[in-house]
């Protein structure tokens, strides 16, 4: 470029705007300016009176778009990753996961000693994970904060059980529920999450579990799917998957109801198991006063894969609404030799 822009004189600006016919933009390549600044400088020389030139408080529009373009790839590189993340399992032969429904954990509805043992089969049962569908906690904010005066945990109690839940369990993964959505972009439980090295997404996370054996199993988790019924509780993860992508195992929580329906992908003949579970906020003063059914099969679910089977078996994955059921099949399942 030009010369340094403390050399460079009126009679140097005025030269090269003659040489280019008036054309600022060329004139201040030749200069090494911005061409703003020797717009400016044009409509001075206009004016009866000279302002002195101030800095701006924004970054030049060119570096601005550099920079901008730098976001958009980085947040293209996220977005793509998180697409369907790809999950290694590291272990032999099969495996479970255990949904947790909504915890709640601060409510004084919630059964938080069931929670609580759920929880501890993560930590005791070789081969078992849990998943959280969202609303942790109650996390009553704005015109719901008064809300904390009917309940016998305050604000600071709730998310000491906050941290508690999760650093209770052995975790696959965490969605946020409209609950957490509360806090906005500073969601405490993202922050724990990530203390603990856990998975944690704010709505939604799709995962393939990759077996050392080749079989890949993939799991669809929202707080809720778009879509409901009065006849089938799980109707939004079936519009999902009929209507979207095709996963193995389709599974959200919201509503505090229990649904379940299983259907084939005609294309790729593998089972799709779509489940809905509800809570562990049993007793419900809103919902009471509002006359919702009780529509729950129980507070969660387990579903074990086994990888063993091929994709297009029935039974490679299966659905336990005990837990406890579905952890002693996991055990028993574990203790076969591979065939």
């Amino acid at each position: 470029m030009g010369a340094n822009r403390r050399e460079i004189t009126d009679e140097m600006r005025i030269a090269a705007i003659e040489r280019f016919g008036g054309n600022c933009t060329e004139a201040a390549m030749e200069l090494g300016l911005n061409p703003t600044t020797l717009q400016r400088f044009v409509r001075r020389r206009s004016q009866p009176f000279t302002i002195a030139d101030l800095p701006d408080v924004d970054l030049p529009v060119e570096e601005l778009v550099k920079h901008r373009k730098r976001q958009f790839e980085a947040k293209r590189a996220y977005e793509e990753a998180h697409r369907l993340i790809q999950v290694r399992v590291n272990l032999d032969g099969p495996i479970g996961i255990l949904h947790f429904g909504d915890p709640h954990v601060d409510d004084d509805g919630t059964d938080i000693a069931l929670l609580e043992s759920h929880a501890k089969l993560t930590r005791d049962v070789d081969g078992l994970w849990g998943a959280n569908v969202g609303d942790s906690t109650n996390n009553w904010i704005g015109r719901l904060a008064h809300l904390y005066s009917q309940q016998g945990t305050t604000a600071k109690q709730a998310w000491m059980l906050g941290e508690w839940f999760v650093k209770s369990a052995r975790w696959l993964y965490m969605v946020g529920g409209n609950h957490d959505a509360w806090s906005g972009a500073g969601d405490p439980l993202n922050w724990i999450a990530k203390q603990t090295g856990t998975l944690y997404k704010d709505s939604q996370v799709r995962l393939a579990l990759n077996f050392p054996n080749g079989r890949s199993v993939r799991i669809n988790c929202r707080h809720d799917f778009a879509g409901s019924s009065q006849y089938n509780s799980a109707h939004g993860a079936t519009k999902a998957a009929m209507f979207g992508v095709r996963d193995h195992i389709f599974v959200a929580g919201h509503k505090h109801e229990s649904g379940y329906n299983v259907w084939k992908d005609p294309a790729e003949q593998f089972v799709i198991h779509l489940m809905k579970v509800a809570s562990y906020k049993v007793y419900d003063r809103y919902a009471k006063e509002k006359g919702f059914r009780d529509l729950s099969f129980g507070p969660a679910c387990v579903t074990t894969v086994n990888p063993r089977l091929p994709e297009s078996h029935p039974d490679m994955i299966k659905v336990w609404w005990s837990p406890e059921e579905g952890a002693d099949f996991l055990r028993w399942l574990r203790s076969r030799k591979a065939a």
